[in-house]
Parts: structure tokens; sequence; C-alpha cells
């Protein structure tokens, strides 16, 4: 089949008065939602979204497909005729009784039902962006995600950290004992980690404590998802029934990563390959992008931003991205 690699991305926009009313139909109906995480800054559109095509269009135009994923929505700008975008609806892939939804997790564990998607592919949030050219080869070797293999101590330092727990005790049932650092313990003690391989040190007497996630774009592999459906049904079904992020029961993409490094089918990915930072840390950007070995970028949203830092954060895309794509009407 050759190497082929999509791109699969979710977008929503927050400020939609439908989108509102429709979100807020559900709301009332389920009994724990964290006020904190659930609000709409969660949900917000930075307005910035144009770049992200621009940006796909200039490092990786070799990339096959690029489906945006949304609850029926989409940017006014988007030239939908662009052969290679595939908008697709939740309604197209996401079984009826899981919908409607408002949880990214749920919408994550069913992207394997996308008809046509690639055996291997990259997921984003839209607010992951590439700053620099990559190749098929940054992502997947020999059909193996390419990923940092470094252990973490769990840490609750939020109610999100819950999902992460929830995606290492699935783990704990198929991978009690580090078996794939046992067989190929280079993967994980590797220079392309830096200073982190520390943590794979401080870590080994220890059984799988949890993940450093960089929270970056991230290879999958779509036979990966489905075999652990497979494996974990009741799991994916109670994530996928979660109209709302639920911190005790929900798993997310970062599962099908982990479940790569145990299964010892994966390759080591350099530290400086992606790198994310707060939009309220913006003036760090001009820097980064300076950096060739840094490829990915994720900017997260965060409760103290301003308008200045949204100015600031679209000025300096303008500046580096000037000319439309052609996934722009």
């Amino acid at each position: 089949m050759g190497k082929i690699i999509d791109f699969v991305v979710l977008w929503v926009d927050g400020n939609d008065p439908e989108f509102i009313r429709e979100k807020n139909k559900y709301t009332p109906y389920i009994e724990k939602i964290d006020n904190d995480e659930d609000n709409l800054h969660r949900y917000r559109d930075y307005g910035t979204f144009n770049y992200w095509f621009r940006m796909v269009e200039r490092h990786a135009p070799w990339v096959n497909n690029i489906y945006l994923i949304t609850n029926g929505q989409r940017p006014k700008w988007l030239n939908v005729n662009h052969p290679k975008l595939k908008w697709v609806r939740h309604e197209e892939f996401i079984p009826e009784e899981y919908l409607p939804t408002f949880n990214s997790s749920a919408i994550e564990m069913n992207i394997h039902r996308i008809d046509g998607l690639s055996e291997n592919f990259v997921l984003f949030n839209d607010d992951m962006y590439l700053i620099q050219d990559v190749k098929y080869s940054d992502f997947f070797v020999n059909e193996k995600p390419k990923l940092l293999a470094v252990y973490e101590a769990l840490v609750p330092w939020s109610s999100f950290s819950k999902i992460y727990f929830n995606d290492v005790l699935v783990l704990y049932r198929h991978f009690p004992n580090k078996k794939a650092l046992r067989q190929s313990p280079f993967k994980f003690f590797n220079i392309k980690y830096g200073q982190l391989m520390l943590k794979n040190i401080l870590l080994l007497p220890w059984k799988i404590t949890g993940y450093y996630n960089q929270h970056i774009p991230v290879p999958i592999k779509k036979s990966t998802l489905a075999h652990l459906w497979n494996l974990e049904e009741d799991v994916f079904i109670q994530t996928s029934k979660n109209k709302f992020r639920d911190y005790n029961t929900d798993i997310n993409h970062y599962l099908l990563c982990y479940w790569q490094i145990e299964s010892n089918e994966f390759l080591p990915s350099s530290k400086d390959f992606g790198k994310s930072i707060p939009i309220t840390a913006i003036e760090e950007l001009p820097k980064l992008l300076l950096k060739k070995r840094t490829k990915l970028l994720c900017v997260n949203d965060d409760m103290a931003m301003t308008e200045n830092d949204l100015k600031k954060f679209s000025k300096i895309l303008s500046e580096r991205y000037p000319e439309k794509s052609q996934f722009e009407l």
C-alpha cells in the first residue's frame, strides 16, 4: 500500500450559538460535571484554525488526506472541495447511541470507524501545529509509530490526571511487568530522550507508574484502536457513552500510544520533536520557530489568557504564514 499517512484534526466552535444551545440541553442531566474543566474556554475557537491548514500545506504537502472532524460545524472560510479534505461529521462514524457528544475522548475512541481512514494516521487537536517541514519517517518507520517511551510518576495535578490513571489501569491488566523494557532496553534508555531518560532510571524498580506526555500530535495505528475495542469493550463503551468528560471513567487517545510502547511495537522519538506552551507564554514562540529540530507545537489554552495574548499569537502566525492555502476560499 506504500507509505500513506492521513492527518485527523478535531475542531469545534464553542462560540456558535447553536452549539451552546445543544450543549446546554444536555448539561442539566449530567450529575457530575467538573465545572472547572467543563466550561466554554475548553471549546473556545481562537480564530486561527486557518493557519493550521497553511502549516500543513507548507510543511507536509505529501499528506494523503486530512480528516476534519466536527459536530457538523465548518469554518466559513473552508474550501470543502479541496481533494485532500474529508469533512466528517460525528454522525458519520460515531454510533447513534453515543450522540450527541461533547466529549473529545468519546470522539477519539471511535476514530477507527471513519470510512477510508489510513491504517497509519496522526491525530491533532486544533491547538496543535506543524512549524517545520516533516516527513513520513518523522511519524512512522517500518509501520511502527515513533514515540517517547518515558515513564512518569502520576501526580494528581488536576482532575484530568484521573484519565491518565484510567489509561494505566487498562495497561496493568495486560502488561504488569514492563516486558517491553526488558526486551528492548535501548528503546527506553535512549539518547533521543536526553535528561528525560533519568525518569526511566529512577522508576526502574517500579511497575508502570504513568507516562511523560508532551501534549503534541501523536502517530496512531487504526488497527490498534480496533484491537483495544475488542479487548476492553466495556471501558470503551463507557467512555463513548459519556457526553461530557467523566474523569472517573474516561480513557483517552494516549492509551493507544502507551499500548504501542508496552507491546514493543514502536521506535524512539526525540524529546525535541515537539513542544507545548501555554498561550500566556506566546512570547516564547518566535525563538521556538527558529529551532529546526522542533517540528510540532501545541499552544495550550489557559484560563488566564487575555485578548492581547491572542492578538500576539495571531500576529506571529500571520507574519510567518501570510499566504492563503488552497484549503481556504
